[in-house]
């Protein structure tokens, strides 16, 4: 995963993906109501998945997806 060099105020519902769990339940994390920080990172390894950072003050959230936002695995979802 590159670097985060700068993070930016993110809108809830472009964000919060839907994770499959590994009970199979699916399950997203974030508030509507709420605007976090953030950024997409493209891969330094190549390939067709991104990045993402998302991150309040009580939480970080990092994932990997396909262009928009298909396909997104939950890689770090670690609260404070």
């Amino acid at each position: 995963m590159p670097k985060v060099e700068k993070l930016n105020a993110l809108v809830e519902k472009y964000v919060n993906l839907e994770y499959q769990l590994p009970n199979g339940q699916v399950a997203k994390f974030l508030n509507e109501a709420k605007t976090y920080l953030g950024n997409q990172l493209e891969c330094e390894y190549g390939g067709d998945r991104c990045f993402g950072v998302v991150a309040d003050m009580d939480f970080i959230l990092i994932c990997t997806y396909e262009e928009d936002g298909k396909n997104p695995e939950l890689v770090l979802y670690k609260k404070r």
